[in-house]
C-alpha cells in the first residue's frame, strides 16, 4: 500500500482507498501496471530505463515509450498532489518511488512455531500490516471489503470476457506502434538472394527501431516463423504487436525489386505496400538505400495509421502520445504557418499531460522558434532555450532533440555553437541524424555564414541523399540556391530555386526564393525574369530593403563582402533601396507591442517622442541621451555611443520576463534616473522594434524617451558618422 493506494495484481490491479478503507480500481493499463509493480518491489531504489524495459518489455526493442506509461501513472498517482511527483526522474538515468510503501501479509494463520503477538506494539504493528480484506478486520472495515472483493470480481470478470473475445491478445493489448518485421522471402529461391532477403531483414528491424517510439520485436523472436506459413492473427497475439511487415526479394534482369507490406494483426487487413527497385550493379549501396527508404515510408505510414486511429477511439480523451502522434502526421505535410500553430497547440497539450516528455519539450520549443521566424517575442525565445535545455538532460543522445537544439542555436544567431554541436550530433550516431536532417541544413547554413558556402553545398546535397522524401525539401533547395548565389553560380542558383517553387511554391517562405531568384537573373543579364521574380517576392513582403540585408555572421570578411556582392545585384534587380523615414501609414497610435517583424507602423507611440534624423543629431549634441540600438539588421555599427540590447525590440507584452530584465539592465545604465533621457533606435520606420523598446522604456517610467522613427537605415542614407556598436548583455 502507498498514499491512498493498494496495488494487488492476483486480486485485480490498482485500487484507490477512502477514509473509511474503501477500495475502488483504477481504470489503467497494463504496460502501466507492470512497471508500477516493478518500482514498488524496489521503493527509494533508482532503476535505469534500461533495466525497467528489460524486465518490463523482454524480447523487444523499444524506444522512448517508457515516459508514456510513466505519464500515464503519474495521472492516477499524483491527482491531488501539490508537491512532488511520487515518482522521480533521475534526469538521463531512470526512476525511483519515492512515496512511503508499505507491504501486506496475506491471509491465514500465523507462521509456525510464532505466537500471535500480544504486545501492544505487536498488536499495532500487525493492524498496520494486516490487510483490510484479512484476518481481525474491524466491523467498520467488513462492507469495505466485501465491496472491494465485489470489484475485484467484476474486474476479473470483464478480463475474462476481453480474453475470450478477443480483445487481449497473449493478455496485453499491444503498444501503440509495436511491430514484427517477419523475415522477408526469397521468391526466385536463389541462395544469393535469400543472404540479400535476411540482411535486409536484420537492417530494417534495427532501422525501425530507431524510429522514435516504436516498439520492435528482437529478430530471434521474428525469425521463429521463417518458412511458416502463419495467419498474422496468431502471430500478433504470441508476440503482442499490433502489426507486422512482410516482404519479398526478387531479380528482374540488372534490377533488384524488394515488395513490403504492413498488415494489421488485429484484422489481417493490408494497411499499406510498396515497391522498390535498385540496381543490382550497385549492391552494397543499393541495399543501403532500399532499407532507408522503407524506413522513412514505413515509419511515416505507422504514424499516419495510428494517429488516425488516436481520432476514431480516443477523440475527446487523448493521452499524451495520441496528441504527439497527431502532431507528427501533420508534420509529414508541407508546413503552413496556420499548421504549424495546430502542431504547437498539440504538442503543448502533450508536455501538460506529461511534464517529462523530451520529444514534447523539444517540439515545442521547435515550433515557437520557428513560428517567430526569428522575431517572436523574448519570452518565447528563452523559453524555448529553457525546454531544449531540459531535453537534453532527459534525452542527451537524442537526435530529434540535438536537431531541434541545432535549429535554436541557428536563430539566435550562434553559427560558431552551431557548427560544435551539429558535429558532434552526428558524431553520436550519423545512422539516426539520417532521419533528422535538419541537423545537416543548420550546420550547410552556418558553414556558408562563416565563409564555406562550397561547405554548405555539399552538405545539403547529403541531407537530400539521406532524406530524399522530406516534406521541407523546397527549403532545402531554396538555402542550395543562396549558397550557390553566394559563390557566384548563378545558373546553379536558378536551377535550385526554381526546384525549390516547384516543389512547394505557396508558402511565405518564398519571399526570399524570389528575391535571390531576381538577384541571379540580373547578375546573368535576365532583366524582365528579374523583375517579375522581384514583384513575387514584393507580393509575399512589401516591407523589403537592400540596405536591410546583413551578414548573420560577422567573424567572415568572406561572407561580408559576399553580402555585398549580393546587395549589388538586388539594386540591379531593381529592388528598393531604403523605407520613407516620414512614411505616414495612416495607423492610430496605441501602446501594442507588435511581435511582426515589420509592418505599417503608426508616427506616434504614446508616453514617447517621436524624432527625426535632423532632431536626433541636435538631441546628440545638446543633452546627450543615451542611445539604445535593438541590434536589428546589424553590421555591428551604429549612432556614436550607442549601447546595443540585442533582442530588446521584440515583442510580448509590458508584464513579461523581458521586461524586468530590461528594468533591471536600464537602472544599471541609468543609475535609476527615471528622467535620464533615452533614444530608442531600431532598424527603419517599416520595423516595428525601435517602437517596441521605446514602450517598453516608457512603461519602465522613464519620462524622457525618445523613439527615432527612421532608424538606423535613415541614419546610413543621411551618411552620418558611425561607431562600432558596444553589445551588452541582459
Amino acid at each position: 500500500m502507498f498514499e491512498g493506494f493498494c496495488l494487488d495484481r492476483r486480486r485485480g490491479g490498482l485500487f484507490r482507498l477512502d477514509a473509511t478503507g474503501g477500495a475502488t480500481p483504477v481504470a489503467i493499463g497494463s504496460r502501466a501496471l507492470d512497471v508500477l509493480d516493478l518500482l514498488l518491489s524496489r521503493p527509494g531504489e533508482l532503476l535505469s530505463k534500461q533495466a525497467i524495459m528489460q524486465a518490463v518489455w523482454p524480447g523487444m526493442v523499444v524506444e522512448e515509450n517508457l515516459s508514456v506509461q510513466i505519464a500515464a501513472l503519474r495521472r492516477v498517482l499524483d491527482d491531488g498532489r501539490t508537491d512532488h511527483s511520487c515518482i522521480q526522474t533521475a534526469a538521463g538515468r531512470g526512476y525511483r518511488f519515492v512515496a512511503p510503501v508499505t507491504r501486506k501479509q496475506r491471509d491465514g494463520p500465523p507462521p509456525a512455531n510464532q505466537p500471535a503477538p500480544t504486545s501492544p506494539d505487536a498488536t499495532r504493528l500487525q493492524s498496520e500490516e494486516a490487510p483490510p480484506y484479512g484476518r481481525r478486520v474491524p466491523p467498520r472495515y467488513r462492507m469495505t471489503a466485501a465491496l472491494a472483493a465485489a470489484c475485484i470480481l467484476v474486474v476479473g470478470a470483464v478480463m475474462a470476457l476481453a480474453w475470450s473475445g478477443g480483445w487481449i491478445g497473449a493478455g496485453k493489448a499491444p503498444p501503440r506502434l509495436s511491430i514484427a518485421v517477419l523475415p522477408f522471402q526469397d521468391v526466385d529461391d536463389d541462395p544469393t538472394n535469400d543472404h540479400l532477403a535476411d540482411a535486409i531483414t536484420d537492417d530494417l528491424t534495427t532501422e525501425l527501431s530507431r524510429f522514435r517510439g516504436t516498439w520492435v520485436i528482437a529478430r530471434e523472436s521474428a525469425y521463429t516463423y521463417k518458412d511458416k506459413a502463419t495467419d498474422v492473427r496468431q502471430i500478433g497475439r504470441e508476440l503482442g504487436v499490433r502489426y507486422v511487415l512482410e516482404g519479398s526479394v526478387r531479380q528482374i534482369g540488372a534490377t533488384l525489386r524488394v515488395n513490403v507490406q504492413l498488415v494489421s494483426t488485429e484484422t489481417g487487413a493490408h494497411l499499406w505496400s510498396d515497391r522498390f527497385d535498385e540496381d543490382i550493379g550497385q549492391l552494397a549501396a543499393g541495399q543501403q538505400q532500399i532499407v532507408a527508404r522503407m524506413h522513412d515510408t514505413i515509419g511515416l505510414s505507422l504514424v499516419q495509421i495510428e494517429s488516425a486511429r488516436s481520432l476514431r477511439e480516443r477523440p475527446t480523451n487523448p493521452d499524451a502520445f495520441d496528441l504527439i502522434l497527431r502532431a507528427r502526421s501533420m508534420n509529414q505535410t508541407p508546413p503552413t504557418p496556420q499548421r504549424k500553430k495546430e502542431m504547437l497547440a498539440l504538442y503543448e497539450r502533450a508536455l501538460l499531460l506529461d511534464p517529462q516528455s523530451a520529444e514534447a519539450m523539444a517540439m515545442v520549443a521547435y515550433l515557437l522558434t520557428e513560428l517567430a521566424d526569428g522575431w517572436g517575442s523574448s519570452e518565447d525565445m528563452r523559453r524555448a532555450g529553457r525546454l531544449l535545455e531540459q531535453a537534453r538532460a532527459l534525452e542527451p543522445r537524442s537526435p530529434l532533440v540535438l536537431n531541434n537544439a541545432v535549429y535554436w542555436l541557428r536563430t539566435v544567431g550562434r553559427c560558431a555553437e552551431v557548427i560544435e554541436a551539429a558535429e558532434q550530433a552526428i558524431r553520436i550516431d550519423p545512422n539516426q541524424m539520417r532521419t533528422y536532417t535538419g541537423v545537416y541544413n543548420e550546420l550547410a547554413l552556418c558553414k556558408t555564414r562563416v565563409g564555406h558556402a562550397e561547405e554548405d553545398l555539399a552538405l545539403q546535397a547529403l541531407a537530400d541523399q539521406l532524406n530524399p522524401r522530406s516534406p521541407s525539401k523546397f527549403i532545402r533547395y531554396r538555402r542550395m540556391g543562396f549558397a550557390a548565389l553566394m559563390l557566384g553560380r548563378d545558373q546553379d542558383a536558378i536551377a535550385f530555386l526554381q526546384r525549390s517553387l516547384a516543389l512547394h511554391a505557396e508558402d511565405p517562405i518564398h519571399r526570399w526564393t524570389y528575391r535571390n531568384l531576381a538577384a541571379a537573373y540580373a547578375r546573368t543579364g535576365q532583366t524582365d525574369e528579374a523583375r517579375r521574380s522581384l514583384a513575387a517576392a514584393d507580393r509575399l513582403w512589401p516591407y523589403f530593403t537592400v540596405r536591410g540585408v546583413f551578414p548573420e555572421e560577422l567573424s567572415s570578411p568572406v561572407y561580408a563582402q559576399q553580402i555585398r556582392n549580393y546587395q549589388a545585384a538586388l539594386r540591379l534587380a531593381g529592388a528598393r533601396d531604403h523605407a520613407d523615414e516620414d512614411a505616414d501609414f495612416g495607423v492610430p497610435a496605441d501602446g501594442l507591442l507588435r511581435s511582426e517583424i515589420a509592418g505599417r507602423t503608426p508616427t506616434e507611440a504614446p508616453g514617447v517622442m517621436t524624432i527625426r534624423t535632423a532632431e536626433l543629431v541636435a538631441l546628440l549634441s545638446n543633452i546627450r541621451p543615451l542611445v539604445i540600438d535593438t541590434v536589428s539588421n546589424s553590421w555591428r555599427r551604429s549612432i556614436p555611443g550607442a549601447v546595443g540590447l540585442r533582442f530588446s525590440g521584440l515583442g510580448g507584452s509590458l508584464a513579461d520576463e523581458a521586461q524586468e530584465r530590461l528594468r533591471q539592465k536600464m537602472t544599471e545604465l541609468t543609475g535609476s534616473d527615471l528622467n535620464r533621457p533615452i533614444a530608442a533606435v531600431g532598424w527603419n520606420s517599416e520595423c516595428f522594434d525601435g517602437r517596441n523598446l521605446a514602450l517598453r522604456l516608457a512603461a519602465l517610467g522613464y519620462t524622457r524617451v525618445y523613439w527615432y522613427r527612421g532608424g538606423r537605415e535613415a541614419w546610413e542614407v543621411a551618411e552620418l558618422p558611425e561607431t562600432e556598436l558596444a553589445l551588452q548583455e541582459w
